[in-house]
């Protein structure tokens, strides 16, 4: 028994130790209220929020504007630059609503339910889309909420319940976005497949003074020396400006020598950094070969890679509209520039010096506009002049106009058909139902659908209409027993005796009921194809009939040297298959060779109508 009195056991611990000054964020929140004006750094990044234009209300702005900015601190719903800009421009909306409708609203608690849903009528009328709407007003609601949050009671009880729900109008289901072909996709990855071995050979020669530029008989020494000088100062310094003395006499020089200029500053820098237009064959080719999220490419850090074991690396990336779950690994293949770790590797190599120079620890560090710059810039006209120069075309023939987030989508189209649609394989990063609703209800993929739709309907039938097939040793059994026939078309002895007898036999099969067909009313005759036997449910198929179904299967096959081989898959493709793999197999070798010797023997077994050998 556990002696409840003793006194408790203390266990050696550490020292916690805290900062010795944390800055109180009461005077940095009250100086943003007051001016509504702030800077906001999220992942890296900073913007300025300038709210100063909401004047009129000053005392609803600066409640506001408090709540902005503390949706914008660590752990608030703006976790990006984006983001914070997004809840900005919402707000300013807002305020153009207030302008136009509602005037007499200054404060929070001037604020109804009735005004917030004439908001959402507002931006409805004015034709603005449905999902631009809801996500408009999901961001006023939770400058709102925060509001209230911060100083409870300040808005009136029927808008405090309001808050409850964004929208009680429908949004539209976002159209997802499509891959692209593989023709498009095998373009684009040839294409940075040819710029990364260019770069190989670029940053292989660094050493040497050889680049295309330069390459010219006519070279002076002089020439030569100024080209080491230039050299040298980006050694030194990291770059060099237009206006730097040294530069300004090689370009003089080579001028002079009749040497072009009009890349001369990205070829000097282009020795020892990564471009900004190298970046993006880089990203293209990252990407279609792991599905990262080509805004989880561009945030990618220098010590991304972890955990190498046995030709695999794990890729740390941070996927931020995962709440709660931003930072998330990827294990892929690791080892030369064809691998993706192995691409990392070789940009981390690229990138050391420009990244030791900004003391800065983003994977993408690089020289644009003059300067070292840590993180990915604009892409669009760098992205719009790879394709060009590549001369990549779109699915009609056309320039391709490409969209960096639909990569993923093509990554995520190819692992979709090499797992063969299994959602529990596919969805890598995702849950299945986004793996479903996201990525593979695309129209990339719906071709695949259709036919495993088509394929599923078509093995349904077959079941439904499996042929009744007798060997010789199961139609002696109901022959000496014939309550023993469970399957067939017909019971008792007088009905077995006439349907072995040949009494009712058809051209391919013996018929349980010639006048109850299937397919026509009972008492007609059967209205059924030539070979529609073999799909009915009153057929019986027995060793007699092999004769007649071998010759005819020599036809149908014959029939293939006439017919183009889709016409011959419409017109015989499923009777060929009815009998090669559902009907000969329940018989012995030898007795199909036996049944085929006597129908070459006798050409008469077979009887075709005109419309069998009709193209």
């Amino acid at each position: 028994m556990t002696d409840l009195t003793a006194a408790p056991v203390r266990r050696p611990g550490r020292r916690a130790l805290f900062p010795e000054a944390v800055p109180d964020p009461q005077g940095e929140a009250a100086r943003a209220i007051a001016s509504l004006r702030f800077i906001v750094t999220l992942a890296d990044r900073s913007i300025t929020i300038d709210l100063t234009m909401l004047s009129g209300r000053k005392a609803l702005a600066q409640a506001l504007a408090g709540a902005l900015w503390r949706a914008c601190q660590v752990g608030g719903p703006a976790g990006s630059v984006s983001t914070a800009a997004a809840y900005a421009n919402a707000l300013k909306f807002f305020w153009r609503y207030l302008d136009a409708a509602n005037p007499s609203v200054t404060r929070l608690s001037d604020l109804s339910a009735a005004r917030i849903d004439g908001f959402d009528a507002w931006m409805e009328e004015s034709g603005l889309h449905p999902n631009h709407r809801l996500h408009r007003m999901s961001k006023v609601l939770n400058l709102f909420r925060l509001a209230e949050a911060a100083e409870p009671g300040c808005l009136p009880p029927d808008t405090s319940r309001r808050l409850m729900y964004t929208s009680d109008r429908p949004g539209v289901r976002a159209r997802p976005r499509d891959a692209y072909g593989d023709d498009v996709a095998t373009a684009l990855r040839n294409a940075a497949r040819t710029d990364l071995t260019t770069l190989i050979g670029r940053f292989g020669e660094a050493d040497q003074i050889h680049i295309s530029t330069l390459e010219d008989a006519g070279r002076t020494k002089a020439l030569s020396v100024a080209h080491d000088g230039a050299m040298a100062v980006i050694d030194a310094e990291g770059v060099i400006g237009h206006r730097h003395p040294v530069f300004k006499r090689l370009y003089t020089l080579r001028r002079e020598s009749g040497l072009p200029n009009d890349r001369l500053i990205h070829d000097l820098h282009g020795r020892r950094h990564l471009l900004a237009a190298d970046l993006v064959p880089l990203m293209v080719l990252l990407s279609l070969d792991t599905g990262l999220e080509i805004e989880a490419i561009k945030e990618l850090r220098s010590d991304c890679l972890k955990n190498p074991a046995g030709g695999y690396v794990e890729i740390e990336y941070c996927k931020r509209r995962a709440r709660g779950a931003e930072w998330k690994r990827l294990r892929v293949r690791d080892g030369a520039s064809s691998t993706p770790g192995g691409l990392i590797r070789k940009v981390l190599q690229w990138t050391d010096p420009a990244r030791r120079r900004l003391a800065a620890d983003t994977l993408w560090s690089h020289f644009a506009w003059g300067r070292l710059t840590p993180r990915v810039l604009a892409t669009t006209q760098l992205v719009v002049s790879w394709t060009e120069r590549h001369g990549i075309r779109d699915e009609q023939g056309k320039p391709l106009r490409l969209n960096l987030t639909r990569l993923r989508k093509t990554h995520k189209a190819a692992w979709y058909r090499r797992t063969g649609g299994q959602l529990e394989r596919f969805a890598v990063g995702h849950t299945v139902a986004v793996a479903a609703n996201h990525y593979a209800d695309i129209p990339t993929l719906r071709h695949i659908h259709e036919a495993t739709v088509a394929d599923a309907m078509t093995d349904a039938l077959d079941a439904a209409l499996h042929p009744c097939v007798l060997s010789l040793e199961q139609e002696a059994v109901i022959r000496a027993d014939p309550d023993k026939a469970i399957g067939l078309p017909v019971s008792g002895r007088a009905a077995v005796d006439a349907l072995f007898s040949g009494a009712q036999d058809v051209w391919l099969a013996s018929c349980g009921g010639f006048y109850k067909s299937p397919f026509g009313n009972e008492g007609d005759a059967c209205p059924s194809p030539f070979w529609g036997c073999l799909e009915c449910s009153n057929a019986v198929i027995t060793a007699r009939k092999l004769p007649a179904l071998l010759s005819f299967l020599r036809f149908i096959r014959a029939q293939r040297q006439l017919l183009s081989e889709a016409d011959w898959i419409t017109k015989f493709g499923r009777v060929n298959g009815r009998i090669a793999d559902q009907i000969l197999p329940r018989f012995s070798a030898a007795e199909i060779e036996q049944a085929g010797q006597f129908a070459a023997s006798d050409p008469t077994l077979i009887y075709l109508p005109p419309e069998a050998g009709a193209p």
